[in-house]
C-alpha cells in the first residue's frame, strides 16, 4: 500500500467471514467510480466473491483494502496505515466475540485518533436484531456506526456486479449505501466534500 499523504486508505477488517467485508469493499469501489475517485483496491482476503479485481493505479485518492476474515500478523500494520477502519458485523450472537475482539484491538488506535466505523450489516425487524442493538448502543454508545438492512435488492445487485444504488436506485438499500458513502467520505475527507 502507498502512503504519501494525501491517498486516503480504508480498511475493511474483521477476524470473522462471511459479515459482509467484501460487500462493503465493493460498494466502496462503486463509490470511488461514481465519483471518479482514482483508487486503489487491495483484496487481501482472496475467498473469492469479489466483483472488482484488485488494482493499482496512479495517484489514488483513496485506497481500499478487504482483509482476511482471520486474525493475522499484518492487522496492526494495516490499522497503522488506515485513515479509516470500517468493521463489519451481523447483528447476531454468534458475532459478538470477533466484534468485541475487534473493538479491543481498535482502542490504542483509537486513543491516538484513528477513525472507526462500524457496520451493523443485514439488519431485519426480529427480535434477534433487536436485542444486538440494544446491548450494542448500550455497551457502546460513542462508537461511530452505520446499519444496513437486509435487501433483495443487496443479493440482486451483487449477482448481477453492480452496486445497489445503480441496480434499484429507489430501494431502501440505495438509500443506506448512499447515506453510508457520505459518513464515509466526511470521514476521510471532512464535511463539504460534495463541493
Amino acid at each position: 500500500m502507498k502512503s504519501d499523504g494525501t491517498t486516503k486508505t480504508i480498511v475493511v477488517m474483521n477476524q470473522k467471514g462471511g459479515v459482509g467485508k467484501t460487500f462493503i469493499s465493493d460498494e466502496l469501489c462503486f463509490m470511488c467510480e461514481t465519483l471518479n475517485l482514482p483508487y486503489d483496491f487491495y483484496d487481501m482476503d482472496r475467498q473469492g466473491g469479489c466483483i472488482h479485481e484488485p488494482q493499482q493505479v496512479e495517484d489514488p485518492a483513496i485506497q481500499i483494502v478487504d482483509t482476511p476474515g482471520a486474525l493475522t500478523d499484518d492487522m496492526n500494520k494495516w490499522i497503522e496505515q488506515a485513515d479509516l477502519v470500517i468493521i463489519p458485523t451481523l447483528m447476531t450472537r454468534a458475532c459478538v466475540p470477533s466484534l468485541e475482539t475487534m473493538l479491543e484491538i481498535m482502542k490504542p488506535w483509537q486513543e491516538k485518533g484513528k477513525k472507526l466505523l462500524i457496520v451493523l450489516n443485514q439488519w431485519d425487524r426480529f427480535t434477534a436484531c433487536a436485542n444486538f442493538e440494544e446491548w450494542f448502543f448500550q455497551k457502546y454508545p460513542h462508537v461511530d456506526t452505520v446499519t444496513l438492512a437486509e435487501s433483495e435488492v443487496v443479493k440482486q445487485a451483487a449477482a448481477n456486479g453492480q452496486s445497489v444504488t445503480t441496480y434499484n436506485k429507489y430501494s431502501k438499500s440505495a438509500v443506506e449505501m448512499q447515506a453510508f458513502w457520505k459518513i464515509v467520505l466526511n470521514m476521510l475527507i471532512g464535511e463539504g466534500w460534495e463541493e
